[in-house]
């Protein structure tokens, strides 16, 4: 036990004495919590502390620990959460009267393994689960390699200092948006699924159309909805689809001959706006080739989820309304004109007077506004293949 108790103050002497790495910000995980000009320094600092920790770092192995266990295997494992940084002391005396057994996964070790889950995107259970167990298996200087790696992509974003921009960081599912280097709102999203990825972006959002009609893509037109209209096309009608000729634009209650027009590629699909709409009561209009644009979205249970990839490239968003009253209130909107605009079933298209930049990112890895490292996972192995 003595061995144990002067290697584990060792370590937190040694993270004491370590730097810390600021950034200017208001929401603690925040990757716009970091102007990009600075980002790219910070994170190389971090990458040279993981890459000296390598040297100390020993794997943790076997099944699942959960709060109570008593293992020799907890003793292990907060030696390496003191490493990492997120076991920050000793739960109580570990010698003498009162003294804790450190193979106990007490409270201490418990919030330890809370902080390290909430730093690497997952859920903050406090049970050492698998996921939890893959994770910490990643040597530093692995962790080193991604840091360095972001650090890369941190410097090829524009300079948006003192902007108001949009910042939509695709492996951690979240928007924010940044206004004199500070973050007015963040959101949960959803975003393409690893068959169908969300590319990255630099854009601007041009207009806000309230009620928005969907035109359906022929990939989701073939794959998706054409079986669906054979089946049951009155099912179709009633959900506000028609079918939409390509060349006279002309709109016609779905039919036999509609779907087969559609199948041949003559016509498509194209769904009126209203409360059942695909794309909800919000979309945002982004130009860009791919098409991609953000929306509200029916499916709003998918944002209860840790890992929300499972669109079709677009952005779906938790609370659109929020995003579009940010944007129009320096237009004389307010919360009141939004929701009216969301209502019934009439399309309305809003210009946004000064479009702010959008910046679509991949960003596995930040340093947030205490210091601490984030992690996020490598939803498309684009960390893996960074050409891609």
């Amino acid at each position: 036990m003595h061995r144990y108790v002067r290697r584990l103050a060792a370590l937190l002497i040694l993270i004491a004495s370590l730097p810390a790495v600021a950034a200017a910000g208001n929401s603690p995980s925040a990757v716009a919590a970091v102007e990009p000009a600075h980002a790219g320094a910070a994170l190389r600092q971090q990458a040279q502390r993981y890459r000296a920790l390598q040297q100390q770092w020993q794997s943790l192995s076997g099944s699942p620990l959960q709060p109570g266990d008593k293992d020799p295997r907890v003793t292990e494992l907060r030696l390496l959460l003191a490493l990492l940084g997120d076991y920050r002391g000793l739960p109580g005396p570990l010698s003498g009267r009162g003294s804790q057994n450190p193979a106990r996964f007490d409270g201490a070790v418990q919030a330890a393994v809370e902080h390290y889950q909430r730093r690497h995107g997952l859920t903050a259970s406090g049970t050492l689960d698998r996921v939890t167990l893959a994770e910490l298996a990643v040597p530093p200087g692995e962790r080193a390699r991604q840091l360095e790696l972001n650090a890369e992509r941190w410097d090829k974003l524009p300079n948006v200092t003192g902007q108001r921009y949009v910042l939509i960081n695709v492996p951690d599912f979240r928007l924010q948006l940044v206004e004199q280097g500070r973050v007015t709102l963040s959101m949960k999203t959803v975003v393409g699924k690893t068959s169908t990825h969300t590319p990255t972006l630099r854009t601007r959002i041009t207009n806000i159309v309230f009620n928005p009609s969907w035109t359906v893509p022929r990939s989701i037109l073939l794959t998706e909805l054409l079986p669906k209209a054979r089946s049951n096309p009155e099912a179709m009608q009633r959900r506000g689809y028609r079918v939409v000729n390509y060349h006279s634009g002309a709109t016609a209650p779905i039919s036999a001959d509609g779907i087969d027009r559609a199948a041949h590629g003559r016509a498509t699909l194209r769904q009126m706006g209203g409360p059942g709409n695909t794309l909800g009561r919000v979309k945002f209009v982004m130009p860009n080739k791919q098409a991609i644009y953000l929306h509200d979205t029916q499916a709003q249970s998918l944002f209860e989820l840790r890992d929300r990839a499972y669109s079709h490239g677009c952005i779906r968003l938790q609370h659109p309304e929020e995003l579009a009253y940010a944007l129009l209130r320096p237009q004389g909107w307010d919360r009141t004109r939004v929701a009216e605009a969301t209502t019934g079933d009439e399309s309305l298209n809003i210009r946004v007077d000064q479009p702010p930049r959008v910046l679509i990112t991949y960003i596995t890895a930040w340093v947030d506004n205490r210091g601490q490292v984030q992690f996020r996972r490598d939803l498309y192995h684009r960390d893996s293949s960074p050409s891609r």
